[in-house]
């Protein structure tokens, strides 16, 4: 009953915002949900975790399936270029998580996760395995980020830099198809065995976030070995997945603890404002460096999403395979090399933390 009443709930979010035309509707809507329906009725939702493991897998799925063979080439002649801008985004980033924890009274591990532009579901997934960071905080601190990035970087790119495409641009935008439109049931059989079995991998060998990283490494490889696009998944499975990762998220949202959420909200909409204008800048440096469109270097550079940045640049006539390729790969940097440096950094610090507490100790004594 308690599960039939926590889908029914999230359901009906999503659905309202859905109407409403805000980006990411099913997710978030069923997120938001579950959070008021909670602090509202004073009633406790909740779901198996198997359901969001099972939700995971088509999410790896679709990011897996956004690294073509034409995302590769792009990305190998690049990749001086694509590591450099990536890694100076995400130390910003990191410098932004660390000065909203200390404004806010966070942990610093928490405030580094709700700050990397990796994605709400990926990095609350990740998130989830670091003992010490508040899921809470992170979530809302990741919405926030989201929702301020989707906002205004297409608004700006659209009404801003819509008429500053060059013809090189528009030349490349309209031959790139991300993931193909129909496919044969062998062709969805296949990428889908793959996907699991890529889940089942990753869980074994212990890599981050495994229901996620698997499938997407899987589905990576697969189409780059290949040739082919990846299949593009029903909608109605894109729809579910994004109703039971919304769906968990909302339930790791501790309600007691969102009334101190409104400083954080104030410092994370401010620092992500500062990301999209630092990405700007960059975006511009680029375009003079590369020959692309402004546009092509900001959306390349701006800290949102393969889908949502992909779209805004088939908007304004942009370079999709090269703002793909640049979103992509950071977010597979950030799936693949943020975990493990963080955890070394975090024993580092744990381990200078263990003298310096008990030499206070002694002192107090």
């Amino acid at each position: 009953m308690k599960i039939a009443e926590t889908f029914l709930v999230a359901v009906v979010g999503s659905v309202i915002l859905v109407w409403c035309h805000v980006p990411l509707a099913w997710l978030l809507g069923s997120m938001i949900a579950v959070i008021l329906w909670q602090a509202l009725s004073k009633r406790r939702l909740g779901a198996p975790s198997a359901l969001r493991q099972i939700a995971s897998v088509p999410l790896g799925y679709m990011l897996g399936a956004s690294f073509t063979l034409e995302t590769a080439r792009q990305i190998v002649s690049q990749l001086p270029m694509m590591f450099a801008l990536t890694v100076s985004l995400i130390i910003v980033s990191l410098l932004l998580g660390y000065f909203v924890s200390k404004k806010c009274g966070l942990e610093v591990e928490s405030g580094i996760f709700g700050s990397v532009p990796g994605g709400l579901s990926q990095m609350v997934l990740v998130a989830e395995e670091f003992e010490r960071v508040d899921v809470t905080a992170v979530s809302f601190m990741q919405t926030i980020r989201l929702l301020s990035v989707v906002f205004i970087v297409p608004f700006f790119a659209v009404h801003g830099l819509g008429h500053a495409d060059s013809l090189h641009s528009q030349s490349l935008a309209g031959h790139v198809t991300p993931i193909h439109q129909s496919a044969v049931l062998t062709d969805y059989g296949l990428y889908g065995i793959v996907a699991i079995v890529g889940a089942m991998l990753a869980s074994r060998i212990g890599l981050p976030a495994a229901v996620l990283t698997g499938p997407l490494l899987a589905t990576a490889v697969l189409t780059i070995v290949s040739g082919k696009t990846a299949p593009e998944l029903p909608q109605w499975i894109v729809t579910l997945s994004q109703i039971v990762i919304g769906t968990y998220i909302g339930l790791k949202l501790k309600v007691d603890k969102l009334g101190r959420l409104r400083k954080i909200a104030v410092y994370t909409i401010c620092s992500s404002v500062l990301l999209v204008f630092l990405s700007l800048l960059v975006g511009v440096w680029l375009s003079g460096l590369t020959d692309v469109s402004v546009a092509t270097g900001f959306l390349s550079t701006a800290p949102g999403g393969v889908a949502e940045m992909g779209l805004t640049a088939s908007l304004v006539h942009a370079d999709l395979s090269m703002v793909g390729s640049y979103q992509v790969f950071r977010i597979f940097f950030i799936m693949f090399a943020i975990p493990p440096l963080l955890k070394w950094w975090l024993k580092r610090r744990e381990a200078r933390m263990i003298p310096e507490k008990q030499s206070k100790e002694q002192q107090a004594k």
